[in-house]
């Protein structure tokens, strides 16, 4: 082999092993840029499941809004049908004292004139012989006989008041069965209107529980996306970060929404229920002022909430039964004593004319004894009086 050939052998050499090591070099280059091209497809699917979380958010929470509305909405109308139905049960318990009474005068006539009705059959038949045999002389018998003609007038408007009392009865008894019939009507179309407002309370709960489903499931393609770029830190730091600070700003919007009340509380323009006022702020009790309004409610009316805010306390408590305190913010607090259930728990926020619960149902036994709501208003601790505070819906105090 020539001199020459055998000096170019470690050259070739030389150049073989940095043709070599610059094609491994670039499959490096390559295995980076594909992995780099792998952590950016992650993260362009994280900040679009990012997104769609955020759409599906914004869009649950338009559908409560809005089915909270329809609901509020609905209880206005079914508060129509209770004020209705209280103010028939008012007029049923007049109704009967009143039919009570003319049963009582009936009684009373009917026992003035049976001691007298012997004596009036019988002068009926035969008025001389029923004076001669008294045994009287003939002066006596005339007396008698005009004393007898004034006995029979008395009789006689005996028999009208009886005819009266008698005929006031049966008026009476009359209008007891049409408002009866009526309040039947009343109590049916109240329960329809119940049903209409239990099945929007129920189109809230299963569209808000839609709604966190559908957030759960983006949360996880989120957290999905993210991982498949674990191998590279600095990717997986700024999708951790960029995810947190997601999470804490919908965290803070979400207990915003749910705890924090407006700055400027809204108020329900009218009473929490249906009914009437029967004890008014600072009347005169057995224990001394009143610290609340007391109402007599109609049967089974929704109670609303008197104010938008947060729910801190529903539970019995004492002799008040079933309790809820609503913090309205700028230190005020409505109290409200007398459930038979509560439709909001604690900590959940509500908005003015929201149903929060509902009253005991009716007493067909007794239509007069209507249910009690009592309702407070505290500011920074001290009772006030509601009626500023709740509108017009007071102003028949």
């Amino acid at each position: 082999m020539p001199q020459a050939a055998r000096r170019l052998i470690p050259t070739a050499a030389l150049l073989v092993a940095a043709l070599a090591a610059g094609a491994a070099r670039a499959d490096q280059l390559g295995t980076a840029r594909n992995r780099l091209d792998q952590a950016n497809a992650a993260a362009q699917r994280h900040r679009a499941a990012a997104a769609a979380a955020a759409r599906a958010e914004a869009a649950a929470a338009s559908r409560r809004q809005t089915l909270l509305a329809r609901e509020i909405a609905a209880n206005a109308a079914l508060r129509a049908a209770e004020d209705k139905t209280a103010q028939i049960v008012s007029q049923l318990a007049d109704l009967g004292t009143k039919t009570e009474a003319a049963r009582a005068d009936i009684e009373a006539s009917s026992a003035a004139i049976a001691p007298l009705l012997p004596i009036i059959i019988r002068l009926a038949r035969r008025p001389a012989a029923t004076l001669i045999a008294a045994g009287s002389a003939p002066g006596k018998a005339a007396e008698g006989a005009l004393a007898m003609q004034g006995i029979t007038r008395q009789i006689a408007a005996r028999a009208r008041e009886l005819l009266a009392a008698q005929q006031r009865y049966a008026v009476l008894s009359l209008q007891l069965r049409v408002q009866k019939a009526r309040m039947i009507a009343a109590v049916a179309q109240q329960k329809a209107g119940d049903a209409a407002l239990q099945a929007a309370i129920a189109a809230t709960a299963a569209a808000e529980s839609l709604a966190e489903r559908r957030r759960y499931a983006e949360a996880r393609q989120a957290a999905s996306a993210a991982s498949q770029a674990h191998d590279l830190v600095g990717v997986i730091n700024r999708l951790e970060r960029a995810r947190a600070a997601a999470a804490r700003a919908a965290a803070a919007r979400e207990a915003a929404a749910r705890i924090s009340p407006p700055a400027a509380p809204k108020i329900l323009a009218g009473a929490p229920v249906a009914g009437r006022l029967i004890r008014a702020f600072a009347s005169t009790t057995a224990t001394g002022p009143a610290t609340g309004d007391t109402f007599a409610a109609s049967p089974g009316a929704v109670v609303s909430a008197p104010c938008g805010g947060g729910v801190v306390f529903a539970r019995p408590f004492a002799s008040y039964g079933k309790l809820m305190i609503i913090d309205c913010g700028g230190g005020y607090d409505f109290v409200m004593a007398g459930f038979q259930r509560f439709d909001v728990s604690v900590g959940q926020h509500v908005q003015p004319g929201q149903p929060v619960g509902r009253m005991p149902a009716f007493d067909t036994h007794n239509p007069g004894n209507q249910p009690r709501l009592y309702v407070e208003l505290r500011h920074d601790g001290k009772a006030v009086d509601p009626a500023a505070r709740l509108g017009a819906g007071t102003a028949n105090r």
